[in-house]
């Protein structure tokens, strides 16, 4: 407990050195357990603990009200279920004899047991768990939500929570148990949404976070389900029908620097940054005013894990002379006005996926809209990184420099991926000097 911070003991009582949980019951509660008026011993003297008790105690009495007044919710329904059969099961392990002549029959009355522990107590015989209290793909998305054992990205839970929520909507029901799901209600579900105008890569995404939920479930919240993920095997083969950006021309680059030439902050700078970092857009616009860092005397951006696309996005990115004056004045005002972001334009966007980066995605769209020819090519902010990276290879440095500088799959052996941590930073930045307008064609 904290010091100077009084216990919260509301519905506590000690009596000698024990304190006991005294609380006045609803009459739908008095009325099914027999009194009005609850007292239990928390078999403990420590106020902490016995708080931690009463938590726990009111939750179940709320979950028990909800259920007798008709209104629990899936989820509170299998919480009852389980508790009554683990209760069961453990009462016919205590009285178990070896011939066989005792059993829980013989101790209960199942005619007094609620609805749910009267399946209970036929699933202690019958080992079959009813389809009603089975796990469903909403709870089993709070439970991997909620998981300490792995850490995820606030963009992860949000794709997946909206590809539960897609897979639900197609079947027309508000949640099912998982063990429901079946391969035709996904394959059903894939030509939906493929119907719909999804990509093949956009759909591929919602199997794997789907995939990703019953993994979950089977391994660790241990239920037990079909051999066989419903949601692994679809030949989408999203890679095969992605085209990969063009890199932009000399041309293309002077005029998209020109028409922002009169612009301020984020959209004066971010083009530019794309152009001589290759660093992604969404990587930019995440930037905080700690990630400009000096690493062996040069001044970097410091992409962080959880910011990045992958663990191999994560690095230190040298500034080029052209921006560093820009960027470091840039942090300077940040540093001023008292953000926490480089960019406070940025770090003003409230997502519920927690990205910075779309809302300047859908302005430098509308910008080369305007400013240069199309012409059949597929181009975008990510041109940037596509140019860049080609500018290095171009003027001769090693694709393994230029992978350390752009945070791609650096191909490390299992010893580099523990020990080596790249090439010094003089080396990254005669790298990124080479980014040069001469460099391109017209």
């Amino acid at each position: 407990m904290a010091r100077g911070k009084p216990a919260d003991s509301r519905h506590l009582r000690m009596r000698g050195n024990v304190w006991f949980v005294q609380k006045r019951l609803s009459p739908i509660l008095a009325q099914h357990l027999g009194k009005k008026m609850l007292q239990q011993s928390t078999q403990t003297g420590d106020l902490d603990a016995a708080c931690r008790f009463r938590d726990k105690l009111l939750v179940d009495l709320a979950d028990q009200e909800a259920y007798l007044s008709g209104q629990s919710s899936p989820a509170q329904k299998r919480k009852l279920y389980t508790e009554a059969y683990e209760r069961l099961q453990q009462q016919a392990s205590d009285i178990e004899s070896p011939d066989g002549s005792v059993d829980l029959l013989d101790i209960l009355d199942p005619d007094k047991l609620n609805p749910i522990e009267q399946d209970a107590l036929r699933s202690v015989f019958s080992k079959q768990t009813p389809s009603d209290y089975r796990l469903t793909f909403k709870g089993a998305l709070e439970d991997w939500q909620q998981s300490p054992l792995i850490e995820r990205k606030h963009s992860t839970r949000s794709k997946n929570s909206l590809a539960v929520q897609l897979f639900l909507d197609s079947l027309g029901v508000d949640d099912m148990a998982l063990v429901s799901a079946t391969r035709k209600q996904v394959r059903d579900f894939i030509t939906t949404q493929l119907h719909n105008g999804k990509t093949k890569q956009t759909v591929a995404n919602y199997l794997s976070g789907l995939s990703a939920i019953w993994r979950h479930a089977e391994y660790t919240m241990e239920e037990a389900l079909p051999a066989g993920n419903p949601f692994k095997g679809h030949s989408l083969n999203p890679k095969a029908t992605v085209k990969s950006y063009d890199q932009f021309t000399r041309e293309d680059v002077e005029a998209i620097f020109k028409a922002t030439e009169e612009a301020e902050g984020i959209y004066y700078l971010l083009p530019r940054l794309g152009f001589y970092t290759g660093a992604r857009l969404e990587e930019l616009c995440s930037l905080k005013t700690t990630d400009i860092i000096q690493q062996q005397g040069v001044w970097c951006l410091s992409v962080r894990e959880g910011k990045g696309k992958n663990s191999n996005a994560t690095r230190d990115v040298p500034l080029h002379s052209a921006i560093k004056p820009l960027v470091l004045e840039q942090l300077k005002q940040a540093q001023a006005a008292g953000s926490e972001y480089l960019f406070p334009e940025a770090g003003a966007t409230n997502r519920t996926d927690a990205k910075k980066g779309p809302k300047f995605s859908q302005w430098f769209s509308r910008l080369t809209g305007k400013t240069i020819p199309k012409e059949g090519r597929k181009t975008g902010f990510h041109s940037f990184r596509t140019t860049a990276i080609t500018i290095m290879l171009g003027s001769g440095f090693q694709e393994q420099l230029v992978v350390w500088v752009t945070g791609h799959e650096r191909g490390l052996t299992t010893a580099s991926h523990v020990y080596h941590r790249g090439p010094d930073f003089k080396a990254r930045l005669e790298a990124v000097e080479a980014i040069q307008l001469m460099a391109l064609h017209q």
